[in-house]
C-alpha cells in the first residue's frame, strides 16, 4: 500500500515526465499561463476565474470565461503524441447575440478557428469541441494563444468560455479507474451469473481477466440512492439522497472530488437524466460531466449505449497520459426496452405489431407478454453488452487496458412480475438488489477468480482508493471496505442494508449470504424473513420459525434507519378542545411542544408509533407542535374530534394556499410528491384560523428539488413519476 502511494504521489509530482512528455492541463498549469488580455480584467483575473463549472445542454465543463475581444498566451512543452483539446460555448444568457470566432493559434500560426453562431445554428447552443494535433512540435516548447472575437457590439458584455483546454500524452503512462454502470441490470439475466441465453458474451469475456463478485447487494433498489452510495460509500440513510427531490448534499466528498483533489482528471459519460439534470448535484469533483441526450436531443429519451460509450472514449483521449477517473453510465436496460436492430429479434418470442413489447404500463395485456417484453429486455442487454465490449476493445487499442482498474456494475436490477410487479424501486428483494459486479484490477491481478462472499456497492470507492494507492478512510467515514481484501480472504462479511422511499413505498431490508429480513412500512405492513439457501427466490416467508435471528437482522436494520429530513408542524388556534391523533408505521420522536398550558398534554404511546394530543384553547391562543418520523418517507396519519365532533376538513388549513384534505385520516404532506410545486410544503397557512394549520419545516440546510413541467414530463418517460400536473389535493 505504501508502496504504491509513493509511487502515486512520484508520478503525480513529476506530471508523468519521461521521454513520453507530460500532459498538460491549461487550466491548473499556474505558470502556463504567460499573459491575458479580457475586458473584465488582466491575468490575475483570468486565473481566479479559472476552473469555473458551465452548463451547457446538460454538459458541464471547467472553463476560462472571457468576454470578446480577449486573448489568452499559454507557454507549455509539447509531449510526443501531443494533441491540444478543447471546447468552446456561448452563455445561454448571450445567445441570441452576433457570432463569435473562435481561434487557436501556436506563436504566431493560427491553427484552427470556429465561427459560433447560437442564433443561426442550434448545434451551436452546446459545447462545440476542437482539437489541433501537435505532433509536429514534439519536445519544443511553443506558445499556445486562444483567442475570441466578436463583430457585434460588445457592450453589453458577452461572456463566452474556452472549455477543458488540455494537451494529452497518450504515450504517457497514468493510474487509469474506469466505473462502467449499466442502470436497470439484473444479474441472473447475464452469460457470466448463469443465465442460459447469451445476452452478456463480452461481459463473459471480460470476466476471464477479472474478478466476479457472485452476490454483490445495492444499498437501493432505484437510480439516485444506489449512485449516490456508489458515489460515497455512504448507507442511504446517511448520505440522504433517498427521494426524488434529494439531491446529492455538497457537504459530501465523492469519489471524484477525492481524486479531482488528488490531481486525476475526472469525467463522466451519463445517459440518466435523474442522474445529470442540474440540481441533482452528482457532477460534484467532475471536471467534465457530460449528461447523453436521447431521441430529438431531449433527456431521458432512451440514449443509446453508443452515444455514451462515445463520449466516454472522447473524453478519455482528450486526457490521454493524465491520471484518470472515467464514469460511463449506459441505460439500455431500463424502459422502454426498445433494442435497435438486429437486438430487438434476437431472442424469442418477437413483439407483435401491436404489442411493441417496451413498456409494461401499454404493453401488457395479458400472460402471453411477458416473455415478449422480457425479449425485449434481453434485446437491450445484449446490445448494451455490444457496446461495453466495444470500450474495451478501444482500451486496448490505445494501450492502457492492462494497468487499468475496470469495474462493471449496475446499480440495481429490474422486476418482472417476480413478486408480483413490474419495474424497480418498489421493493428489495433480489431481482432488485442483487447485482452484476466484475472487476479487472490491473496488472490481471486475480484474474478468472469467482467470490462467493457477499459484497457491496458501498465497497467501489474504497476498492478505487486501495487500486490507485491513496488511504482508504475507516469506517464510520465509509460504509464500505475494498474489494483487495474480500479477495485475499481477509475482510469480514458485515450484513448488506437495502432501502426504498420512493413514491409512497417505504421498506427497509438486511441482508446476509444465508438469509435476509425485510420490514415494510408501506404500502404494506409487515416483516418478512427467508433462508436464502432454501428459498433463493424469496417466495416463502420463515418469520415465525426465526424468532431469534430476526430479533438480530431487527436490531440491525434498526440501528441503519433514519429519520425524515424535515420535520412536520401542526399549528392549534383556537377556541376549542382538540383531542387528535398522530399515528404511523414507523416511530414518531423529537416532539416539541410550544404555547402549551396546564390543561394541554401531548403522549408518545404504541411504542413511539402513536401521538396523542389534547388541547384547550380560548380565542386568540395557538399552540405549536413540531415532530420527526422514522424512517424516511414513512407515512403520518392524523385524525381527531374538536369539541367532542370528528374534525372538519374546512377546519384544516395545509401549505400556503391553505387547501382542505379530502377525507381523515388524512395523510400529512410529504416532500416525495408528484406535485410541481413540492416546496409549497414548507410554506406554513397564511390564514388566521380557527382550526390546524398544517406544514412541513427542513432540517437545516436540507434542499428539495423543484420540477417544472419539461423535467417532470422526462422522469415520466423513465417511470419515476406517474403523473404531471397540479399536483394531488392534500388528502389525496
Amino acid at each position: 500500500m505504501r508502496t504504491r502511494a509513493l509511487a502515486l504521489a512520484a508520478l503525480l509530482a513529476a506530471g508523468c515526465k519521461g521521454p513520453a512528455g507530460a500532459p498538460v492541463d491549461l487550466l491548473r498549469a499556474e505558470t502556463a499561463l504567460l499573459e491575458a488580455s479580457v475586458p473584465q480584467g488582466d491575468k490575475a483575473w483570468v486565473a481566479q476565474q479559472a476552473g469555473k463549472r458551465v452548463r451547457l445542454a446538460d454538459v458541464v465543463r471547467e472553463t476560462f470565461p472571457v468576454t470578446p475581444p480577449a486573448r489568452l498566451r499559454f507557454r507549455a512543452t509539447v509531449p510526443r503524441d501531443g494533441r491540444l483539446s478543447f471546447a468552446c460555448g456561448i452563455a445561454l444568457e448571450a445567445q441570441d447575440g452576433p457570432p463569435v470566432e473562435f481561434s487557436v493559434g501556436i506563436g504566431a500560426e493560427r491553427v484552427w478557428s470556429r465561427t459560433l453562431d447560437p442564433a443561426g445554428q442550434p448545434a451551436h447552443k452546446r459545447w462545440v469541441p476542437g482539437s489541433v494535433d501537435l505532433g509536429r512540435w514534439a519536445g519544443q516548447s511553443v506558445e499556445i494563444v486562444l483567442e475570441t472575437r466578436s463583430s457585434g457590439d460588445p457592450k453589453p458584455r458577452r461572456r463566452v468560455y474556452w472549455a477543458s483546454p488540455a494537451i494529452a500524452a497518450p504515450a504517457a503512462k497514468a493510474p487509469l479507474v474506469v466505473l462502467f454502470l449499466t442502470d436497470t441490470l439484473r444479474a441472473d439475466h447475464t452469460t457470466v451469473y448463469g443465465y442460459p441465453k447469451p445476452t452478456t458474451p463480452q461481459l463473459a469475456a471480460f470476466a476471464k481477466d477479472a474478478v466476479v463478485f457472485e452476490h454483490a447487494i445495492a444499498q437501493a433498489s432505484w437510480t439516485k440512492p444506489s449512485v449516490a452510495s456508489i458515489f460515497t460509500s455512504l448507507l442511504p440513510g446517511r448520505h440522504r439522497v433517498v427521494q426524488l427531490r434529494d439531491p446529492l448534499d455538497s457537504s459530501l466528498t465523492t469519489i471524484a472530488e477525492m481524486l479531482s483533489g488528488k490531481g486525476f482528471a475526472t469525467g463522466a459519460s451519463v445517459g440518466n437524466s435523474v442522474i445529470y439534470l442540474p440540481g441533482h448535484n452528482f457532477d460534484q469533483g467532475f471536471a467534465t460531466f457530460g449528461g447523453v441526450h436521447g431521441e430529438d436531443d431531449k433527456p431521458s429519451k432512451d440514449p443509446k449505449a453508443v452515444d455514451v460509450v462515445d463520449g466516454a472514449l472522447q473524453w478519455l483521449d482528450a486526457r490521454a497520459g493524465f491520471p484518470s477517473f472515467l464514469y460511463v453510465h449506459t441505460m439500455d436496460p431500463h424502459v422502454p426496452y426498445s433494442p435497435p436492430a438486429p437486438f430487438d429479434r434476437m431472442f424469442e418470442p418477437p413483439p407483435l405489431p401491436d404489442r411493441p413489447a417496451a413498456d409494461p404500463r401499454t404493453d401488457y395485456r395479458e400472460p402471453a407478454d411477458l416473455p415478449r417484453i422480457v425479449a425485449q429486455y434481453d434485446g437491450d442487454v445484449a446490445y448494451n453488452d455490444q457496446q461495453f465490449g466495444r470500450l474495451i476493445a478501444e482500451l486496448k487499442k490505445r494501450g492502457v487496458y492492462d494497468d487499468a482498474l475496470v469495474i462493471f456494475v449496475a446499480d440495481h436490477g429490474e422486476e418482472f412480475q417476480d413478486h408480483g410487479q413490474w419495474f424497480h424501486g418498489r421493493s428489495v428483494f433480489d431481482e432488485l438488489v442483487r447485482i452484476p459486479l466484475v472487476v479487472k484490477f490491473p496488472k490481471g491481478a486475480h484474474a478468472g477468480q469467482r467470490v462467493s462472499q457477499q459484497v457491496q456497492e458501498v465497497d467501489l470507492l474504497p476498492t478505487i482508493l486501495e487500486s490507485v494507492g491513496l488511504p482508504v478512510p475507516a469506517p464510520p467515514a465509509l460504509a464500505g471496505h475494498p474489494l483487495q481484501s474480500v479477495v485475499d480472504r481477509g475482510a469480514s462479511e458485515p450484513p448488506a442494508i437495502s432501502e426504498i422511499s420512493h413514491r409512497g413505498i417505504v421498506a427497509l431490508g438486511v441482508r446476509t449470504s444465508r438469509d435476509k429480513y425485510v420490514q415494510r412500512f408501506s404500502p404494506e405492513e409487515d416483516e418478512l424473513y427467508f433462508d436464502l439457501a432454501a428459498d433463493p427466490l424469496e417466495k416463502t416467508s420463515r418469520l415465525e420459525q426465526a424468532g431469534e435471528r430476526v430479533r438480530l437482522l431487527r436490531a440491525t436494520l434498526d440501528a441503519a434507519m433514519t429519520r425524515n429530513p424535515f420535520r412536520h408542524n401542526l399549528r392549534f388556534a383556537g377556541p376549542g378542545r382538540y383531542d387528535v391523533t398522530v399515528r404511523t408505521r414507523g416511530w414518531i420522536d423529537r416532539v416539541d411542544a410550544a404555547g402549551f398550558g396546564l390543561e394541554d398534554r401531548h403522549e408518545s404511546v404504541e411504542n413511539g408509533r402513536r401521538l396523542l394530543l389534547r388541547l384547550k384553547l380560548a380565542a386568540g391562543q395557538s399552540r405549536d407542535v413540531t415532530f420527526s418520523v422514522r424512517p424516511n418517507g414513512v407515512p403520518v396519519l392524523l385524525e381527531g374530534t374538536r369539541d367532542g365532533r370528528p374534525l372538519k376538513p374546512a377546519e384544516v388549513f395545509v401549505g400556503p394556499r391553505g387547501e382542505h384534505p379530502a377525507a381523515f385520516p388524512y395523510p400529512l404532506p410529504q416532500t416525495e410528491t408528484e406535485n410541481e410545486h413540492a416546496s409549497d410544503a414548507f410554506t406554513a397557512p397564511d390564514t388566521k384560523g380557527p382550526g390546524l394549520l398544517v406544514w412541513l419545516t427542513p432540517d437545516a440546510g436540507r434542499q428539495f428539488l423543484e420540477f417544472d413541467r419539461a423535467t417532470c414530463e422526462n422522469l415520466k418517460a423513465l417511470g419515476y413519476v406517474g403523473q404531471c400536473d397540479a399536483g394531488p389535493a392534500p388528502g389525496r
